[in-house]
């Protein structure tokens, strides 16, 4: 059987953080700085003030809005075939986005990142079969126009690997402009078959920024997923108890879900969440600590109790370094993140609160997901998975299970997962191949996967996102 899902709600402490949000979102409402969006509430029956400028959603909307959300949606990668099911039984993995420096291979020192660090992380989430999508990881720094950073960022990913895209930006221009991008190179039907998965979020406390509900409109008018992930701050922009944090999100989260089922009853979302604590002794953001996990389990328990596909973040650290706190972060944070069935888990290869991203991180990091879901997957019992027979069959004292048939079967399956990075065997032989460190081997591990060219798009393609890069760039 597979793990019990983890929990740290009860159902009447659900119901609780429930009615708290709808209480808030129909006493107090959300502000919308947006004059369009406004009116288009309020051409859908929703009170608002307009001198607050705030709409204020009732119980029946709400109940409304999530009656028609979708419990399940597939994604596609970039030639159309079917890549996974968000909102299924199988946890995905994604690599992380929007980092800004970049921890280089050779001098192992912190710098801003580039296009060609871009490009060569594609390629290796391409070779990992642990990542199911890509994250654009980083801003990167080498541009032209600081302000387009993104186009090269998703021009880089789509070019050297072919699964599916998550992207966020606050610019609506920007975000219009990369589900043109998407759309341009993709043969099917991007409503029908989504090959690309946008990312959006209010500004805690309770409010939408108007160049965001831009973006919101455009992305579910042009059917494509969206995952709405509010950010709010324990102590800073919500109340610093975990059950205020996570009402807050909760809060924040049901009111771009009723905004998006407004403009199209059925639209794909997520409910999202970015866990962020704070160190009040230094006033720092955390998105690894103990605390922010413990939310990871509680938020997939909403999603879940809602029925809307859920995602967070992981694996997370706060360190700057690859080392013992990086890794106990992200396993207990990825682990988690599995355990209580969240379905995609977005940020393998950032670390340092999501400000740094490495090749050798994200082959890490995708090694700690891989354990996570084998671990949640559980026992196969059954009787061949027993095997009674064989055990009677050779008895006492054998020596027979090395070479049995039974173990050939088996070799081959996925009952065990086998690591790509982890030491493991005699001292000896490890010291004959030179003592390496885990991320020793990371590090020859993504050179070598990096040098695969299996995602690389078609030139007609390449020669169209091209163009169209350029152009868009113009406009920008």
């Amino acid at each position: 059987m597979r793990m019990p899902r983890l929990e740290v709600l009860s159902d009447e402490e659900i119901r609780d953080i429930h009615k708290a949000s709808v209480e808030l979102l129909s006493e107090c409402g959300v502000q919308l700085l947006s004059p369009a969006m406004l009116d288009f509430v309020k051409s859908r029956g929703l009170e608002i003030d307009a001198e607050k400028r705030c709409v204020r959603m009732t119980r029946a909307c709400i109940e409304d809005a999530l009656a028609t959300v979708p419990h399940s949606f597939e994604v596609y990668d970039r030639d159309g075939a079917y890549a996974f099911t968000l909102g299924g039984s199988e946890p995905r993995i994604a690599a992380g986005h929007n980092a800004v420096f970049w921890v280089d291979s050779e001098s192992g020192k912190t710098r801003p990142s580039t296009v060609a660090d871009v490009e060569m992380f594609a390629r290796i989430c391409e070779a990992l079969p642990h990542i199911d999508m890509i994250g654009i990881p980083v801003m990167p720094q080498d541009v032209a126009i600081p302000e387009t950073t993104l186009l090269y960022g998703v021009k880089a990913c789509v070019e050297n690997s072919k699964k599916p895209i998550f992207f966020s930006t606050d610019n609506c221009r920007i975000n219009k402009t990369v589900i043109e991008m998407l759309t341009a190179i993709y043969p099917g039907d991007m409503r029908k078959q989504p090959y690309g998965i946008s990312q959006l979020s209010p500004t805690s406390p309770l409010f939408w920024e108007g160049s965001v509900l831009e973006a919101l409109r455009d992305t579910v008018e042009a059917g494509v997923p969206l995952a709405i992930l509010p950010e709010p701050i324990a102590g800073i922009s919500a109340p610093y108890t975990l059950a205020g944090l996570l009402t807050m999100n909760n809060a924040e989260c049901l009111s771009g879900i009723v905004l998006t089922q407004l403009i199209r009853p059925g639209a794909r979302v997520l409910y999202a969440n970015s866990w962020t604590t704070s160190d009040m002794r230094s006033g720092a953001a955390l998105v690894g600590s103990c605390e922010t996990t413990i939310c990871r389990i509680a938020g997939a328990q909403l999603g879940k109790f809602y029925g809307v596909p859920t995602h967070t973040t992981a694996p997370n650290s706060d360190n700057h370094a690859h080392d013992e706190q990086n890794a106990w972060e992200k396993t207990l944070s990825t682990f988690c993140a599995v355990g209580a069935g969240n379905d995609l888990i977005v940020n393998c290869g950032m670390f340092a609160t999501g400000l740094t991203c490495s090749h050798e991180q994200l082959v890490m990091d995708e090694e700690i997901s891989a354990m996570s879901r084998r671990i949640a997957a559980g026992v196969r019992v059954n009787k061949d998975t027993i095997a009674k027979d064989l055990i009677v069959q050779y008895g006492p004292h054998a020596a027979e299970y090395l070479s049995s048939e039974h173990t050939l079967e088996w070799l081959h399956s996925d009952e065990y997962f086998m690591p790509r990075v982890a030491v493991r065997g005699p001292r000896s032989v490890w010291e004959a191949q030179g003592a390496p460190d885990t991320y020793a081997l990371a590090k020859k591990a993504a050179g070598e996967l990096g040098a695969t060219e299996s995602g690389v798009l078609d030139d007609t393609r390449r020669k169209a996102l091209e163009s169209m890069c350029n152009h868009r760039l113009d406009d920008v």
